[in-house]
């Protein structure tokens, strides 16, 4: 079997290069599933002791739906199982349950080629199942964890905006530099709207009369060397209660609001420049342009969150990231980088989110 599953490894990366080997660790957790088989799919997580446990909702010879589970071992980059099938259990009543029987029905190999791809084997033990093989790729992964970090990057700051700013200021752009009172700007650090109001984070709102109107927080790294140069890898986590795909007279206010992240070796800012007589704050840094990026900063989603336009709407959580599009940045003589974190829109209305949470990961460049 192992020698069948080097080879069909070799012919899967004739394909896609393959990125650094993965660390079996809890971050490879999650649902994983063949594009080619829809309705199944494998619950694998990672556990301590060089264990994990499986669970392969899959279906029987006649169609109807079959569990297999195991708890097995992890040897290098792949996952060992023997798996059984369990039947005779009822599902939740009052009556008296009955003791299910476990059958072995076969033993499974999963190895992990990169953190989104994996390849199955199954040896089946009988009882109608044929042995096979799958390619598998990751439907799900555990928020807020990046699988694969600690082989990419040296170090990782996270920052919960639940116990207050933790440095951060806003910084508001792309609008007059003055009669700002019709953008209805705001900035505050307070209990996050129902249904999330267990949460805490930073609110961001302004009004955009002006068709183009940036909208950040920006604070400072520190602890770093200075004058070394990082690659920065950024996540945000944030919470919209716009959907997408809806549009009105002055734009989506879901898809039509940019998110972007961005890292500097300085503290960004804004600068006056005269525009048609009219004097205008743009940011001192390359921010980009609405739905482009600029050479400090790229755009990593949309304020739209997963609701439907026609369902009233209700805050949610996002999580976005930089992730294969890592930013380089010096830090300063006082060993910091600035980390930029905000929406650059195209919709002329009322915007408001919150940033609950942000994670940073670096890498010194030699």
């Amino acid at each position: 079997m192992v020698g069948r599953i080097r080879g069909w490894v070799c012919l899967l990366l004739a394909g896609p290069a393959m990125a650094d080997p993965v660390g079996l660790r809890g971050d490879i957790g999650g649902l994983w599933f063949d594009p080619q088989a829809d309705g199944q799919g494998l619950q694998i997580d990672v556990l301590d002791g060089g264990r994990a446990a499986v669970t392969w909702y899959t279906y029987d010879e006649s169609g109807a739906p079959l569990w297999l589970f195991g708890l097995g071992q992890v040897r290098g980059q792949q996952v060992e199982v023997d798996l059984s099938g369990a039947s005779g259990g009822r599902f939740l009543t009052e009556a008296i349950q009955p003791a299910p029987a476990f059958q072995p029905r076969g033993r499974l190999q999963v190895q992990f080629v990169d953190c989104d791809r994996a390849l199955l084997e199954f040896e089946s033990a009988g009882m109608g199942l044929a042995s096979g093989q799958r390619e598998l790729v990751r439907l799900t992964q555990p928020q807020g964890v990046r699988c694969n970090a600690e082989e990419e990057f040296a170090e990782q700051r996270s920052l919960a905006f639940e116990h207050g700013p933790g440095g951060f200021t806003p910084l508001f752009a792309d609008l007059p530099a003055q009669g700002q009172d019709i953008y209805e700007l705001d900035f505050a650090w307070e209990t996050l709207p129902p249904p999330l109001e267990a949460r805490r984070g930073l609110r961001l709102t302004g009004h955009n009369r002006s068709d183009d109107l940036a909208m950040m927080i920006v604070g400072p790294v520190g602890g770093l060397e200075a004058g070394v140069r990082y690659a920065v890898e950024l996540e945000v986590e944030l919470a919209s209660d716009v959907p997408g795909g809806c549009f009105g007279s002055g734009g989506s206010p879901g898809d039509g609001v940019y998110v972007k992240l961005g890292v500097l070796g300085r503290r960004p800012g804004t600068v006056t420049v005269d525009e048609g007589g009219v004097p205008t704050l743009r940011p001192d840094f390359d921010f980009g342009q609405q739905s482009q990026g600029g050479a400090d900063a790229v755009v990593v989603g949309t304020l739209a969150n997963r609701q439907d336009c026609e369902a009233e709407g209700e805050w949610e959580l996002k999580t976005l990231s930089t992730r294969g599009r890592p930013l380089e940045a010096t830090a300063d003589e006082a060993g910091r980088l600035w980390v930029v974190a905000g929406t650059d829109s195209a919709f002329e209305g009322l915007t408001r989110y919150y940033f609950t949470a942000l994670r940073i990961r670096l890498r010194p460049l030699s």
